[in-house]
C-alpha cells in the first residue's frame, strides 16, 4: 500500500468510528480538489434542488448555483457571505450572530435551508458548515410543488461531497483574525481495485474570538461518506456528519448611537452587552445518519431515495438582549439615557430528532416530436421537539449596565419563577408528480402539482395543494425565454384565534418571467428574471382580541434580478448580480399598508473579479475584488416609539443606512501547494446590514483577514 493509501485508511478508519465516539461525549473550508465553476461553464440541470436531470436552461424558474471554487476565491467560510454573490439575495435578522437572509423581499431564516434535498431543520440558530459542500443551489420563487411546505421567497440546498474514483488528501491550515486557528482535510479513497467501493472524509477544526468583546466560537466537523456501486444500474451512498459547536455568541445593540442619535456618541462596534466572566453560551451537537440511493431500471425509467435522521442538542445561558434605557428620555430626536436594560436569557436545552426522505421515479417517454420527462414522487418529514428553560430574567431593571462605564463582572440574575418547558411535534406527507415535455429543439412545457397533508400540535392539520406551470422557447442558440406560475404554503403552527382555532396555512403565489443564457463556448452565462410575489393569510393581530391572531395580512414584491458571469479568457473570471425590489405591505391591521418590508434594499448590487496569471514566472498567482452595495432599509417592521413622544411612530422612521463594501484577495498555486490571503471589508467601513427593532440592530464585521495555506497528496 502507497504511503497516501495509507494516509487514507487510518484517516477513512478513524473518522468511522469518531461520530458515534464524539456524539456520547458532549452535547471553513478549503477545498482544493473541486475546482468546479459553475457559472461560467453549462448550465447543467441541479438534481438536488430541481429532483430531476432537467438543464436549467429548460428550467422555468430562477436557480443560482455557487461553487466551491467560487467560495475559496472569496475566502467564504459562512453561508450568509457565500449568498453575497446571489440576486435577490440578503442578510436578515436572527438577532445578527447567525446565519440569516431574505430571498426576493420575503425573511426565509427558518425552515428554507435543505441538505442534499432533504430539509435540515434549522432550530434555535446556526451557521451552517461550508466545508464538504460540491455546492450552493438557490430555487428563487416558490418551492413547495416539489418540496411542500416552503418559504415564497425560495429555499436553499446544500449539496455535499461524494466519494469519487481518484486518491487524493488534501489538507489545510488557515489563521486569521481574532486569533484564528483552523485545520482541515478533505480525503478521498478507492477502497478495492475494481472501484466499487469508495470513501470520502472531510474533517474542520476551527477556534476563534470575534469582532466583539467576549465573543469566540469553537467548531468540530466530520463528515465521512461511502459510495458503493452495486451494479451498472444502482449506487449506494451512506451519507453522514457529525458537529459540535461551542460558542459565546454576540448580541445586537440598539439604534441609539449606531443608526439613531444619543446624546453619548457612537457605540464602538465592538461594543458588548454580554458579560465578561459570565459569558454567553450556545452549544449544540448533532449527527445525522442518511443515505442516497439510486437504480436504473432501463434507459427510460430510474429511481432515486434519499433518507436522513438527525439528532441535536442545543443548550445555551446567559444570552442578553437590550432591552430600552432604564433611564431613557428623547429630546429632540436624541436618546439621553445611557444605562441600558437587558433581558437574561437562559439555562435552557432543547433536543430535536428529525426524520426525513424522499422518493421519486423519473420516466422518459419519446412519442414522435414530443417527448415527455415525468417525475412521481412522495416525501415524508417528521421533527420531534422538548425544551426547558429553567429561567431567564425579563425585568429589564434587573441587570442594567451603564454603557459609559460598564461593568462586566457583575454576575446575572435569574429568575427561576420564569421557568417553562414542553415540546412539539410534527408531519408532513406530500406527494407530486412533474411532465416535462419538450416539443422539438425549442420549447418546453412543465406542469407539476403536490398535495400535502401537515400535521403538528394543537389540532394544526393542514391539507394543501400546490401547482406549478412553466414554459421555455428558444428563441436563439444558446438564449431561451421562460416564463412560470407557482403557488406556496407554510403551515401557521402556535397563531391561533380567540376561538382557538389554528389559522390557515400562509400562502403565496409567484407570476416570473426572463431568459436565460449560454453562449456556444460557455465562457458567458447569465440570466434576467422579472417577477411579482404575493404573500397571504400572513398572520396579523386581532384589533379585538390582543395577543390573538388573524389572518387578513398580505404583502407583495415585485422585483427584477441580472445574473451574469463572463469568461472572456481563461485567466479572467467577471460576475455580477444585481436585484431590485419593491416589497411592501398591502394589507394589516397593525402595519400601515405601502410601508416597505424590513431588511429589504430596494437596490442591491455585487460585482466580482478575478485574475490568474496562466504563464511566465508569476504562473498561478491570482487576484480578485469584490464590490457590494446595498440602499438603505427599514429596520423594524412594526412602528415605534422612536422620538420618545408616548406614540409610536410610522415603520419608515427607523432605517439602516446603505453601504458599500469592498473585498480582495491574492492567491498563488505552485504546484500541489497553494497559499491565499483574503481581506473583507478592505476600506473598514462602518455599516449595520440588518435589524430586529430599535433594540436589536446587528453591527457589520469591520475589516478582517484571513490566510490559508494549502497542501494536495
Amino acid at each position: 500500500m502507497s504511503f497516501n493509501n495509507r494516509i487514507l485508511a487510518a484517516l477513512m478508519g478513524s473518522a468511522l468510528a469518531m461520530p458515534a465516539f464524539a456524539a456520547d461525549a458532549d452535547a471553513d473550508a478549503a477545498p482544493n480538489r473541486d475546482d468546479i465553476i459553475v457559472l461560467g461553464q453549462q448550465m447543467k440541470a441541479a438534481p438536488n434542488a430541481g429532483k430531476s436531470g432537467v438543464p436549467l436552461i429548460e428550467t422555468p424558474q430562477a436557480i443560482s448555483i455557487i461553487s466551491t471554487e467560487q467560495l475559496k476565491a472569496r475566502g467564504v467560510v459562512r453561508l450568509a457571505e457565500a449568498l453575497r454573490g446571489v440576486a435577490g439575495v440578503s442578510r436578515s435578522s436572527t438577532y445578527g450572530y447567525y446565519d440569516a437572509y431574505q430571498i426576493r423581499g420575503f425573511d426565509a431564516a427558518y425552515g428554507s435551508v435543505y441538505l442534499d434535498g432533504l430539509i435540515s431543520q434549522n432550530v434555535a440558530g446556526s451557521n451552517n458548515e461550508l466545508a464538504g459542500l460540491e455546492q450552493i443551489e438557490v430555487v428563487k420563487g416558490p418551492a413547495s410543488m416539489l418540496f411542500g411546505s416552503a418559504p415564497l421567497g425560495g429555499i436553499i440546498n446544500l449539496v455535499s461531497k461524494r466519494p469519487r474514483d481518484d486518491d487524493f488528501v488534501d489538507v489545510g491550515l488557515a489563521t486569521g483574525s481574532y486569533n484564528l486557528v483552523e485545520g482541515t482535510v478533505d480525503a478521498n479513497m478507492r477502497l478495492d481495485a475494481a472501484g466499487t467501493l469508495l470513501a470520502r472524509l472531510n474533517l474542520v477544526y476551527r477556534d476563534s474570538n470575534d469582532f466583539v468583546r467576549f465573543a469566540d466560537k469553537n467548531r468540530i466537523h466530520i463528515a465521512p461518506a461511502l459510495t458503493w456501486r452495486m451494479g451498472e444500474d444502482s449506487e449506494l451512498t451512506l451519507l453522514t456528519r457529525y458537529e459540535r459547536n461551542h460558542d459565546s455568541p454576540w448580541s445586537p445593540v440598539s439604534a441609539w448611537g449606531t443608526v439613531l442619535p444619543s446624546a453619548h456618541g457612537k457605540l464602538p462596534i465592538d461594543f458588548t452587552i454580554n458579560g465578561k466572566d459570565s459569558k454567553a453560551i450556545h452549544n449544540q451537537r448533532y449527527y445525522h445518519l442518511g443515505y442516497a440511493f439510486k437504480h436504473r431500471f432501463s434507459d427510460a425509467l430510474s429511481f432515486d431515495q434519499t433518507l436522513r435522521y438527525t439528532d441535536r442538542k442545543v443548550y445555551w445561558n446567559n444570552w442578553i438582549f437590550w432591552a430600552g434605557f432604564v433611564d431613557g428620555a428623547v429630546v429632540d430626536g436624541v436618546q439621553q439615557g445611557h444605562v441600558a436594560g437587558r433581558y437574561v436569557y437562559g439555562p435552557f436545552r432543547q433536543r430535536d430528532k428529525d426524520l426525513s426522505t424522499d422518493g421519486h421515479f423519473t420516466l422518459k417517454v419519446e412519442t414522435g416530436p414530443v417527448s415527455h420527462e415525468i417525475l412521481v414522487g412522495l416525501d415524508y418529514r417528521r421533527n420531534r421537539s422538548r425544551f426547558a428553560d429553567d429561567g431567564g430574567n425579563f425585568d429589564p431593571t434587573a441587570n442594567p449596565l451603564d454603557i459609559l462605564a460598564p461593568d462586566y463582572d457583575r454576575p446575572f440574575v435569574h429568575d427561576p419563577a420564569a421557568a417553562y418547558g414542553g415540546g412539539g411535534k410534527s408531519d408532513q406527507t406530500g406527494l407530486y408528480i412533474q411532465d416535462h415535455v419538450r416539443f422539438g429543439e425549442r420549447a418546453t412545457l412543465t406542469l407539476g402539482g403536490r398535495y400535502d397533508w401537515a400535521h403538528s400540535d394543537g389540532g394544526v392539520k393542514d391539507h394543501k395543494f400546490s401547482p406549478r406551470v412553466g414554459a421555455t422557447y428558444v428563441v436563439l442558440p444558446g438564449a431561451s425565454l421562460y416564463a412560470s406560475w407557482s403557488k406556496s404554503f407554510v403551515p401557521q403552527a402556535g397563531s391561533f384565534t380567540v376561538a382557538g382555532d389554528a389559522l390557515p396555512p400562509e400562502t403565496g403565489r409567484n407570476i416570473e418571467t426572463g431568459i436565460k443564457v449560454q453562449s456556444p463556448d460557455s465562457r458567458l452565462t447569465g440570466m434576467v428574471s422579472i417577477f411579482e410575489l404575493t404573500r397571504q393569510n400572513v398572520a396579523t393581530e386581532d384589533p379585538a382580541n390582543p395577543f390573538f391572531f388573524i389572518s387578513t395580512g398580505e404583502q407583495r414584491s415585485r422585483g427584477v434580478e441580472v445574473e451574469a458571469t463572463w469568461r472572456p479568457t481563461p485567466a479572467w473570471t467577471l460576475s455580477i448580480a444585481y436585484a431590485y425590489l419593491d416589497a411592501k405591505i398591502t394589507k394589516d391591521n397593525l402595519l400601515p399598508v405601502g410601508a416597505r418590508l424590513q431588511n429589504v434594499p430596494r437596490h442591491n448590487l455585487n460585482l466580482f473579479g478575478e485574475y490568474v496569471v496562466p504563464q511566465g514566472p508569476l504562473a498561478g498567482l491570482g487576484l480578485n475584488l469584490a464590490f457590494q452595495y446595498n440602499s438603505d432599509k427599514i429596520g423594524a417592521n412594526y412602528p415605534e416609539d422612536v422620538d420618545g413622544d408616548g406614540v409610536p411612530d410610522p415603520i419608515a422612521a427607523f432605517r439602516l443606512p446603505s453601504y458599500a463594501l469592498v473585498d480582495a484577495g491574492i492567491s498563488y498555486r505552485f504546484g500541489p501547494w497553494g497559499v491565499r490571503l483574503n481581506v473583507n471589508n478592505l476600506f473598514d467601513k462602518r455599516y449595520f446590514p440588518d435589524a430586529c427593532c430599535v433594540d436589536r440592530v446587528t453591527p457589520g464585521e469591520p475589516r478582517n483577514w484571513r490566510l490559508s495555506l494549502t497542501r494536495s497528496f
